[in-house]
């Protein structure tokens, strides 16, 4: 069946060349503005248990104002403008975000706010203050366990060593400006029969609106000196209705997408770089590309975990089993499943 999956996605891809068009544009904004981004997000600070997340359309705006996304419990609770021109950095709540803080989460002295001074602003010094004294675990009232679930393995795959009690090794976050972020795809996997989700609106501006990939990562094996690209798609269940086998076909419907953007002729090298790769995609007889299936310990049927060899592409998938068992505030603990047997010690 996952060989079906891929051949499905091949085949929506090559009758849809307009995502070509898509990722070329992305892949030149991005080279060309990642850098004053990255700059700009070193120009303030932010603590735990906030987490500042970037988003492609704001890394590849040209524009003096760079966007931030500020999340808790994988929440978005507000954002930070930073104007590289005057080095103004403020902070913008809306009113959805405020309410929420207010209603769910217990700030009663939440607002909804527009350029409000990030560093001495009292509204400011009020949401740090608030955000900074809580801690990012199942009994936080977040809209979505999952996105919850999410930030949390960012920052646990983000640790460096075993020192600061790192439980999976060789296992990195890709960062885009230097922070987390989700890819959009081109393509709508949840219901794993791929489907093409390209926004044109007929004046030549168009743009990819399909499903995000949950995290990329780079991810070292046993036996091999150079990391691999993987693809992991992260649930917060393990249940029949959506068992390992369905959630391993979404994450093929998206790396046959990303297989397919690094073949591309126009932009892959680009697109190897700006996930952090520095070799010379050229120069590599194939790539490698880890498929993986993120999710709590259960029962739930698994699907096949053979490599597929896409012919034509040179590249490889290699899909893989993950789960996490939780500890007593909810947030994985334990790791096992066939990725543990390849990823190096």
């Amino acid at each position: 069946m996952n060989k079906e999956i891929v051949n499905a996605t091949l085949k929506i891809l090559d009758g849809n060349p307009k995502w070509e068009l898509v990722y070329e544009r992305y892949a030149k904004e991005l080279q060309d503005n990642r850098k004053s981004y990255k700059d700009a997000g070193k120009s303030f600070r932010v603590q735990k248990p906030l987490v500042v997340y970037s988003k492609i359309g704001s890394v590849k705006d040209s524009s003096n104002i760079k966007l931030f996304d500020l999340r808790f419990a994988g929440q978005s609770v507000g954002e930070i403008r930073v104007n590289v021109k005057t080095g103004r950095k403020d902070l913008y709540v809306t009113k959805d975000q405020s309410d929420n803080a207010k209603n769910k989460l217990g700030f009663v002295d939440s607002k909804e706010l527009k350029k409000e001074d990030w560093s001495k602003g009292k509204n400011s010094q009020n949401f740090r203050k608030f955000y900074y004294g809580l801690e990012s675990n199942e009994k936080v009232n977040v809209k979505s366990p999952e996105h919850r679930l999410e930030s949390f393995l960012l920052k646990e795959f983000s640790k460096k060593t075993r020192a600061e009690n790192k439980k999976l090794c060789n296992i990195q976050p890709v960062r885009l400006g230097d922070k987390f972020f989700q890819l959009t795809t081109p393509l709508k996997g949840s219901t794993h029969n791929p489907q093409i989700s390209i926004i044109d609106n007929g004046k030549g501006n168009i743009g990819a609106q399909g499903g995000g990939i949950d995290i990329l990562a780079h991810i070292r094996h046993e036996g091999e000196n150079y990391p691999r690209l993987a693809i992991i798609e992260l649930k917060d269940q393990n249940i029949a209705k959506e068992p390992q086998v369905e959630v391993i076909e979404q994450a093929l419907i998206y790396a046959t997408f990303i297989a397919k953007l690094l073949c591309l002729t126009s932009c892959g090298k680009e697109w190897f770089n700006i996930f952090g790769f520095r070799k010379d995609i050229n120069t590599l007889d194939h790539i490698d590309l880890d498929v993986v299936s993120l999710m709590p310990l259960g029962y739930s049927t698994e699907g096949e975990l053979s490599p597929i060899e896409i012919e034509g592409l040179n590249v490889i998938l290699h899909p893989y089993t993950l789960y996490f068992s939780t500890d007593a505030q909810g947030n994985p603990d334990q790791f096992s499943g066939t990725l543990l047997e390849a990823i190096k010690k």
